[in-house]
């Protein structure tokens, strides 16, 4: 049998680009080595959220589209993603208060049309700002909380009920394509056809293009970043962003009745170099302490993760800008394969309808938007 795509790579991206083509009719392998979401798409902040932050750094075509599916997502997923409302304390600012007010502002304004309530500043006697230090004044605005993992095997469960072959435990080990096809050689001793390669392996992204022997110009940044959860540090459904003296900002959000603190941004050499260290929960414990009355140390630490984000290198000095949008890299030198850099979990429903639009000239069918208001499972 020739499958019209391969898709490798079993985590958001993945199964997301699996379901989109699914939908479409193509006859799909997503093959995964491990499991699906088992490096990154489960260690994310577990946000669907349009990046408040990237207003600094001018993405507003980012935001608007992860505000704009923040809201099909609030719609066609109620299950596993819920409104949240997060309190922007306004002490040890690195921004002045109209900056931060004016940002919020803009924020409504690109998500023009949601369903969450617009930001609003906080008077000091709000009992939200009461688990932080005494006379913090600040915002609220809405965003959203998923389980990240959750979400990625339910796409891959609408994917599979729809036609798509889900493998998981299987490898690539070697691939050679002719001008039709791809012949590709996987670890549980099969050989398959397919038309198309999708390249969604995340951190193993060049890693793979360096197995199958496509070149590329793409660059990619691996940057770590890691979370603790302590027991919870106030009573109710809210959360917070706390901004740090080095201008990154770190969430504590409820999560599975503790408290979770992240992310940091460490840049790494290896795909594989995951896992916190002690600079880092000292890091993020630093983080909270300097806003909430309850302080925390090391031994507070209840459990944590860490994941590899694979980042489009736009070139930026910092890790905190490098920016947080997709870059599809398509190569059709013979039988075609696309390759995924970076990209968010909010916007992977978007990536998916984007890279089929790429590959529909390729594979000779129509691309058409078939999950913008479809349910998950």
């Amino acid at each position: 049998m020739t499958y019209d795509l391969l898709i490798i790579g079993g985590g958001i991206n993945g199964s997301a680009i699996a379901r989109e083509a699914a939908l479409s009719g193509l006859r799909v392998l997503l093959v995964e080595r491990d499991t699906l979401a088992a490096h990154t798409s489960s260690a994310s902040s577990k946000l669907i959220h349009g990046g408040l932050r990237y207003l600094e750094t001018y993405e507003f075509r980012l935001v608007r589209e992860a505000l704009v599916e923040r809201e099909r997502m609030l719609a066609t997923a109620p299950q596993l993603i819920r409104p949240m409302a997060f309190v922007l304390p306004h002490a040890h600012a690195v921004r002045p208060r109209w900056m931060i007010r004016a940002g919020l502002y803009l924020y409504d304004l690109l998500g023009l049309g949601s369903s969450l309530p617009r930001s609003q500043a906080l008077h000091r006697d709000d009992p939200r700002l009461a688990p932080l230090t005494a006379g913090t004044s600040g915002f609220l605005y809405w965003d959203a909380q998923v389980d990240d993992a959750a979400l990625v095997r339910a796409n891959a469960q609408d994917a599979a009920a729809n036609g798509a072959e889900i493998v998981t435990g299987v490898a690539v080990t070697g691939a050679q394509r002719d001008a039709e096809s791809w012949a590709v050689t996987l670890s549980d001793g099969r050989r398959v056809a397919a038309r198309a390669i999708v390249n969604a392996a995340g951190p193993w992204v060049r890693d793979l293009l360096d197995i199958l022997g496509v070149a590329t110009d793409s660059g990619l940044r691996l940057i770590k970043g890691s979370h603790i959860t302590v027991p919870a540090l106030w009573e109710g459904d809210h959360a917070y962003i706390l901004q740090q003296p080095d201008r990154r900002v770190v969430f504590a959000a409820p999560w599975r009745g503790e408290t979770m603190i992240g992310t940091t941004d460490v840049p790494v050499q290896h795909p594989g170099d995951a896992g916190i260290d002690a600079g880092e929960i000292a890091y993020l414990c630093a983080a909270a302490n300097r806003y909430f009355r309850r302080q925390i140390t090391p031994a507070d630490v209840t459990g944590d993760w860490s994941g590899i984000r694979a980042l489009y290198d736009n070139g930026a000095d910092e890790a905190r800008t490098v920016t947080r949008d997709y870059h599809l890299d398509l190569d059709r030198h013979a039988a075609p394969i696309l390759s995924v850099f970076g990209g968010k979990i909010t916007t992977a429903r978007a990536l998916a309808e984007h890279a089929l639009s790429r590959l529909a000239p390729e594979l000779h069918f129509t691309a058409r938007p078939v999950t913008r208001d479809r349910r998950l499972p």
